[in-house]
């Protein structure tokens, strides 16, 4: 990734040095033309509003965490394990839960077209294929735990999760959201 955001700088320097430059033949100054391509390059690279929807394939990146086209994207309502984590099943033996989950999300959607509507928070979507809807799918399946303030309504489907004991409840695991604000503490304490 900072090989392409690299490459984009060098052009966008190369482009503003071309542009700031007076053509010494008309005496103009392309300022004008420089800011309407920052502003059209700024709004193009935006995050996602509330509401936009965003259509295409789509490729896991972890059990809640996807990328459409060019956009990554959080599954909506819903904390999943990354890709990485693993766990313990009920015989205490270590798996790799992380990489499962995103596993059984992939084959969910298949090759199939994602639709995810934004939810306006930093990436966060409520992603589709036809009506289903994957978070409320891999909270179902004890996959993902549930925000139960952001989406009350996959508390249900989390709680019959956890009576069945699927997925992640079928043994130990460390709360997804627990984990990833851990991690985000750890890299702040590091740069700081």
């Amino acid at each position: 990734m900072s090989l392409y955001v690299g490459i984009l700088l060098a052009c966008a320097a190369g482009l503003a040095g071309t542009l700031l430059c007076p053509d010494d033949r008309s005496g103009r100054s392309r300022l004008p033309l420089l800011a309407a391509l920052l502003i059209g390059g700024l709004s193009w690279h935006a995050p996602a509003r509330a509401g936009e929807i965003l259509r295409g394939p789509a490729q896991v990146i972890d059990g809640g965490t996807l990328r459409v086209g060019a956009r990554q994207v959080s599954l909506f309502g819903i904390a999943a394990p990354e890709a990485d984590a693993t766990c313990a099943d009920a015989q205490d033996r270590s798996y790799p839960c992380g990489r499962d989950a995103a596993r059984a999300l992939a084959d969910r959607i298949g090759g199939a077209a994602v639709a995810c509507e934004s939810r306006g928070e930093a990436g966060a979507a409520l992603c589709r294929v036809g009506e289903a809807d994957l978070g409320a799918w891999m909270v179902a399946q004890g996959l993902a735990l549930p925000d139960r303030d952001l989406a009350p309504d996959y508390a249900p489907a989390a709680d019959r999760a956890w009576g069945r004991r699927l997925g992640l409840w079928s043994g130990v695991f460390q709360d997804p959201a627990e984990r990833r604000g851990r991690r985000a503490a750890a890299a702040l304490g590091a740069a700081g």
